[in-house]
């Protein structure tokens, strides 16, 4: 039987997101200039981890169809009408770009925690589950115009540290979570300097990190060991997603927001758009996935921690790149709170349908 790592309660990701933020904006000052690289080194790949280590692999390559469609055309759909609905609005290409690339991804802390809050079904959280994790590694190439091979180089060290990892945690019959945890923490840290040191994605390296040490040491360490393991990882993301968005919410005043609000009704619209485009339009050609399926895959396009670290790598000296990160900070607070509202009514409506 596949072990399935209990939930989060539903507000929980909102309330750390409003909280931070809140937090955030009462600082005077803005402290957004180290935030890129913290973010992308420090605060995201503990959370991308996170959701890899949970990842069902039986279940996803059984999924395998409706997550490539929201992964690849989903992405593409998704950052499009973003960008559109920006230049729309007068941003320049190259910014309304790096702001729909950012927004592509749904995250995976949030989405999963959703998911699995609201009761929905196994099927439909590993759908949701292996969408947020594979598209924030598109996202990141579409950010960085990745080069393919770096990308295959990344994945590669990824996995290597992962099943190594697994191996010595085997050997060593590591029967505590904490010890369990820190060797899987050192290991995120190393796959991301090892890929950056070689120029590819730090991101891409630790989903295979993490996929790959959960497969190896699976069978071999206890269930509570491993339960226990996964609370402090869980909590762990509770606390980054904290720091997140209040460092976000210090980067810039209370006035960039209001302004930003008309941009980030229209982003909002078009994120809306593509997920309705990609859930009734492209989804609807999968014969396995019914219209309550594919509303509740809908409602789950939440985003959150990449996208505000993607959209601090803008040079802060581009016209309109503070305006950006503005949209961006309050569509990802707006889509979280969608879902808080919307899955827990979709997600009845798949059970009532019996999906």
């Amino acid at each position: 039987m596949v072990r399935r790592p209990r939930a989060l309660p539903i507000w929980v990701l909102p309330g750390v997101a409003l909280l931070g933020a809140t937090v955030g904006l009462g600082f005077a000052a803005p402290v957004g200039a180290a935030f890129a690289p913290a973010a992308l080194h420090f605060i995201v790949p503990p959370l991308l981890f996170e959701a890899a280590w949970n990842l069902d692999l039986p279940a996803v390559r059984r999924a395998w169809r409706p997550i490539a469609t929201l992964v690849f055309p989903g992405v593409a759909i998704a950052a499009l009408c973003v960008v559109g609905a920006l230049l729309a609005l007068s941003f320049s290409w190259p910014l309304a770009w790096m702001v729909g690339a950012a927004l592509s991804a749904t995250d995976p802390v949030a989405a999963i925690a959703f998911a699995r809050s609201v009761g929905a079904p196994a099927k439909l959280v590993t759908i949701v589950e292996a969408e947020s994790l594979f598209n924030d590694a598109c996202a990141v190439a579409l950010v960085r115009a990745s080069n393919f091979v770096l990308a295959l180089v990344a994945g590669a060290i990824g996995a290597t540290v992962g099943d190594l990892l697994g191996r010595i945690a085997c050997a060593m019959r590591v029967r505590h979570a904490f010890g369990l945890w820190l060797l899987s923490v050192l290991g995120v840290y190393a796959v991301v300097v090892g890929a950056e040191r070689f120029g590819g994605s730090g991101i891409i390296a630790v989903v295979t990190f993490g996929i790959f040490m959960r497969t190896r040491i699976e069978r071999s360490i206890d269930e509570a060991t491993l339960d226990a393991a996964e609370a402090l990882w869980r909590w762990a993301a509770v606390a980054l997603n904290f720091v997140l968005f209040a460092w976000m919410g210090a980067s810039f005043n209370i006035v960039d927001t209001r302004s930003a609000l008309i941009g980030a009704g229209a982003v909002v619209l078009a994120l809306v758009v593509a997920r309705l485009l990609t859930a009734f339009g492209l989804l609807r050609l999968l014969p396995d996935l019914g219209a309550a399926q594919r509303r509740f895959i809908a409602t789950a396009g939440v985003r959150g921690a990449l996208s505000l670290a993607l959209v601090f790598t803008i040079a802060p000296n581009i016209p309109g790149a503070q305006s950006a990160r503005a949209i961006v900070f309050v569509a990802v607070l707006v889509t979280m709170l969608v879902g808080l509202v919307a899955l827990p009514r979709s997600a009845r409506g798949v059970l009532q349908a019996g999906a």
